[in-house]
């Protein structure tokens, strides 16, 4: 009775370190595999991607301007990417302010204000490619979805259409908030609300051919001009000296100063 027990003692004795053993074993193992796990986590996020984007743009002097961009981003670590992107803004509209009641091309321009005065605006397109570069600070919030916090410059080429053709080039900053949405291994839907500071300065005002009458009711033959200092339209007599008075009036800007809205689709490889 007593061999029998001092045999079963023996036994829990000698388990002991085989248990401790085991438990160590898989510790260890635990260890050695996470780091390998954690790599390829990695490896799945640190794909090149290629997106197409798509919205809507806003601008302080422009308004709407259709909004697009494709860009490749690379992977500096786990969370952080660099893009390159190239864009396209895109709108057309009028510049409006008051006239004295004149007419253009013999076509009333716009709406009576009272007393003779008449809003008007001349049709013009604006038009400009962005290269951008913007760091893309990535959260996950579980496998499928990531809150993305970016900030970058741009270079931009513009394009203003009126009477005339000018091109004029601008620098700027842009920033803002975007999330994304995992669909498959390599595909994510993505969204993103940026803000960019950009002015282009020093576009020359465009006369516009056309007539006013005079207190009789005669037509008067000579252009239309819009005075950004005033912010009016303006009527001058066909003298033969047209291009001397419109090289003193005063430059414009046009600012891109605005939001933009833009969803579509990231594509790894």
């Amino acid at each position: 009775m007593i061999d029998s027990e001092m045999m079963e003692e023996k036994m829990k004795t000698q388990s002991r370190p085989s248990v401790l053993l085991a438990v160590f074993l898989f510790l260890s193992g635990g260890m050695a595999t996470a780091p390998l796990s954690a790599q390829s986590d990695r490896a799945k996020d640190r794909s090149i991607y290629f997106g197409l984007m798509g919205g809507y743009g806003h601008s302080e002097t422009q308004g709407g301007l259709a909004d697009l961009k494709a860009e490749f981003s690379l992977p500096l670590s786990g969370s952080l990417s660099l893009g390159l992107g190239l864009g396209y803004l895109s709108g057309s509209g009028q510049s409006h302010g008051m006239g004295y009641g004149g007419m253009m091309g013999g076509m009333m321009g716009g709406m009576m204000n009272g007393r003779g005065n008449i809003t008007m605006g001349l049709d013009h397109s604006f038009r400009s490619t962005p290269l951008t570069l913007t760091a893309y600070l990535r959260r996950p919030l579980g496998y499928s979805l990531g809150i993305i916090l970016q900030g970058g410059v741009g270079y931009y080429w513009g394009r203003y259409q009126d009477i005339s053709l000018q091109r004029k080039e601008a620098f700027g900053p842009h920033f803002g908030l975007g999330a994304d949405f995992r669909i498959a291994r390599n595909v994510l839907i993505v969204g993103e609300a940026s803000y960019r500071f950009v002015r282009f300065r020093g576009f020359q005002v465009d006369p516009h051919p056309g007539f006013d009458l005079d207190d009789q009711g005669h037509p008067m033959d000579g252009f239309w001009y819009f005075d950004q200092a005033d912010n009016r339209y303006h009527f001058r007599l066909d003298d033969g000296h047209m291009d001397e008075f419109m090289r003193g009036l005063q430059p414009f800007d046009i600012s891109l100063n605005g939001l933009s809205l833009r969803a579509g689709l990231r594509f790894g490889f």
